[in-house]
């Protein structure tokens, strides 16, 4: 088995949870509160604008020059897809990026997780910084492959958060997460003693990637002092 594939069994009961929050089965029957969907968006923007960072310096320092053009492109297209979708996602709810951002700081939980990734993608192993950064790969093509299906059924043309759907349910999201977990597999192949590691930022990302949904459905802030 791949070190990919290995990786996402033992991911298996994490991804259960997440799907089984009520963050994501609001997002897939439509019901979940407009307020709760717009913070989400507010702290994605703040974490994809730094997982970008983690993935473009995990490229500057990936050891295959093909690969490591792949995963820059993949770092620099993260940045314009997604902050066309979030103009796009606001823009039905009549708002504007700088409207949904406003001062708001990134979650506690937020800041952690890119915290993290940053942190490896500078200092670890790249095959280890690599790995953290696949679960939100494969953990929003899963996502969007199992609620893409909702807009086939006879409310699907009026679903609320369609284009969301729409937008990690397409194969060619599927296919990047393929091709970076392509080269993950390959490094670990080639440095058997790295497999641990990956396997514990992997493990780690996917838990993040719970928590960050769960902290968007709490509207989680930082605390104040007493």
């Amino acid at each position: 088995m791949t070190f990919s594939a290995d990786a996402w069994t033992a991911a298996g009961p994490w991804y259960d949870a997440i799907r089984a929050h009520p963050f994501l089965t609001g997002l897939a029957d439509g019901t979940l509160e407009r307020k709760v969907f717009l913070r989400y968006i507010a702290d994605d923007a703040h974490y994809l604008s730094r997982y970008a960072r983690a993935l473009a310096t995990t490229a500057a320092r990936w050891p295959v020059p093909e690969q490591a053009a792949v995963l820059a492109r993949f770092a620099a297209g993260a940045v314009d897809a997604e902050r066309l979708l979030h103009e796009a996602l606001l823009a039905e709810s009549g708002l504007s990026l700088t409207d949904a951002l406003g001062d708001a700081e990134p979650t506690p939980t937020c800041l952690a997780y890119v915290s993290t990734l940053q942190a490896d993608a500078a200092h670890a192993p790249v095959a280890v910084a690599l790995a953290g950064l696949l679960p939100c790969f494969r953990i929003y093509t899963e996502v969007g492959r199992d609620l893409v299906t909702v807009l086939s059924g006879p409310d699907g043309g009026s679903h609320p958060y369609a284009t969301w759907l729409r937008t990690y349910g397409d194969p060619v999201f599927a296919e990047d997460t393929r091709r970076a977990e392509s080269f993950a597999d390959e490094q670990a192949e080639r440095h058997p003693g790295a497999v641990a590691g990956m396997h514990e930022a992997y493990a780690r990302a996917t838990r993040f990637e719970w928590m960050f949904w769960d902290a968007a459905w709490r509207g989680e802030t930082w605390p104040e002092p007493a």
